[in-house]
């Protein structure tokens, strides 16, 4: 087992060292350390391992105790079975085999019914792991007594769990439905354990069962319930009124209290492009949905996770950050849009534009054509004492994490500066030829990168991140170990 962690932990470097590299500096960070108590396991819901209809009172994102489902701790009823038929078996004999599993599961599973500190919050986390350790059991019990009469003792558990379900009325919106089907699949399984015990298959009814239960969740209890949800349109896949060339900040209030269908059952997003919705699109956004508030621009204008801006910065920015040498030039913003519930006049100067205007907001452009991803400048506040003269910048190849563009920076003077409109992380490399250049940033808002006088050439500046080399590179080795320990074991069993 402890082989099995090593090697998916491993397999997932490149994630977890993602989350870490994220996280440091990140607007999460500055999060007070104190407990969470939103989304913790209540232990009136553990029934809900049984029958995820089970509905009592969870803290939602607000911290409100609302009713919902269990639909977190749906594990496919074969698992609690086999652990149950395993204790009225033997007791002693599993714990005397799986203590430390059975301890780990009791660990995890407290972990998520208390409070979390720290910046990956909400207890309900740690079930995905709790799920895996319960999988992990129940194939040791069946492993240990193939023949364990779960599907009979599914039948026991659905009977002992939903009798009290509907004395207490806590079945929810699903209860009959949910009920219904896993009791058809619980009764097709131990009639088929008593009536074909030597049933040519029977060691994958296991899985087969607890696929057709997870299958039958899904089907009853719909998965989105206890999240807002929102009206967004096939529109949303065009750009238009929107430029792609441009780069926008969007001002909008907090989306799952303004646009959500209980708020507005009309389709909304065509201009504001709540949260990542301008993705869809391929439009340029600096505002968007981000759990993390990664360093830089979430923690420089105080964006929320779904991309809302505080009104108060959203105010310095228009009013007083969008002249043409203000805040949003020099990121390159050239577009902004300003959605009528938030209640901000834009007040914008001569350089702006009005585009169009509907019931969600209105549209400005800066006049001109759109500003180059990469640009030369001449001076920068960063670099009080420094003057950079004007190189020529051609032929821009933008593309997800890779900047190229053709450079030709006039010889016997000082060296060029250039910006690049694109979010700042570590990691970032940039080479003019075989020269390396160094990458610095601008307020750790967007790659700023100098450029020696006479130099000229193809200059590329590539996301590279050391999370992402090493997090790869293990991953890589741990995959190899993987197929070669399962060739050495086909190897072993078909000599």
């Amino acid at each position: 087992m402890l082989s099995g962690a090593a090697l998916g932990l491993g397999m997932s470097a490149p994630a977890w060292l993602a989350i870490f590299d994220y996280v440091h500096g990140s607007a999460r960070a500055l999060y007070e350390s104190a407990a969470h108590w939103q989304w913790i396991v209540p232990w009136r819901a553990l029934p809900g391992f049984i029958l995820p209809c089970w509905t009592v009172n969870w803290a939602d994102f607000s911290t409100n105790y609302l009713p919902h489902t269990a639909t977190e701790l749906a594990s496919g009823l074969v698992g609690p079975a086999a652990l149950v038929a395993g204790f009225i078996w033997r007791p002693r004999l599993l714990i005397r085999r799986m203590k430390w599993e059975l301890v780990l599961l009791l660990v995890v599973l407290l972990l998520s019914m208390i409070p979390t500190v720290g910046v990956l919050r909400w207890s309900f986390r740690w079930l995905p792991l709790f799920h895996l350790v319960l999988a992990l059991c129940a194939a040791e019990v069946l492993h240990i007594r193939p023949r364990s009469p779960t599907g009979s003792t599914m039948v026991l558990l659905l009977i002992v769990v939903t009798i009290p379900m509907s004395i207490f009325g806590i079945a929810g919106n699903y209860g009959p439905s949910v009920t219904w089907g896993y009791f058809q699949i619980a009764v097709i399984w131990a009639l088929c354990e008593l009536f074909l015990p030597r049933m040519r298959f029977r060691d994958w009814a296991p899985p087969a069962v607890t696929f057709a239960v997870l299958l039958a969740t899904y089907l009853c209890i719909p998965p989105n319930c206890g999240v807002p949800k929102y009206n967004l349109s096939q529109q949303l896949l065009d750009p238009a009124p929107l430029d792609p060339q441009r780069l926008y900040l969007s001002v909008y209030p907090p989306a799952e209290s303004t646009y959500r269908i209980e708020k507005k059952s009309a389709p909304v997003g065509q201009l504001v492009r709540p949260g990542s919705t301008s993705m869809w699109a391929g439009l340029r956004f600096i505002n968007g949905y981000s759990p993390i508030l990664p360093a830089g621009i979430a923690r420089e204008f105080d964006f929320r996770i779904h991309g809302e801006i505080n009104p108060h910065e959203a105010e310095y920015l228009v009013w007083a950050q969008s002249n043409s040498n203000g805040l949003l030039a020099q990121l390159g913003v050239d577009g902004i849009i300003v959605a009528w519930d938030l209640g901000i006049d834009p007040a914008l100067g001569p350089d702006w534009e009005f585009v169009t205007s509907t019931e969600e907001g209105a549209l400005y452009h800066r006049i001109g054509p759109p500003f180059a991803r990469v640009r030369s400048v001449t001076s920068i506040d960063s670099k009080p004492n420094e003057q950079f003269v004007a190189a020529t910048v051609s032929q821009i190849d933008d593309s997800r994490n890779h900047v190229a563009a053709d450079v030709d920076v006039p010889s016997g003077g000082a060296p060029a500066l250039l910006t690049f409109s694109r979010p700042f992380f570590r990691g970032y490399e940039a080479r003019l030829g075989n020269q390396k250049l160094q990458v610095d940033s601008y307020r750790s808002l967007f790659p700023i990168v100098e450029v020696p006088s006479g130099l000229h050439g193809k200059l590329s500046l590539i996301y590279r991140p050391a999370w992402l080399v090493f997090g790869g590179g293990l991953s890589i080795l741990s995959a190899a170990i993987w197929l070669l320990g399962f060739l050495a074991a086909a190897r072993v069993r078909f000599a």
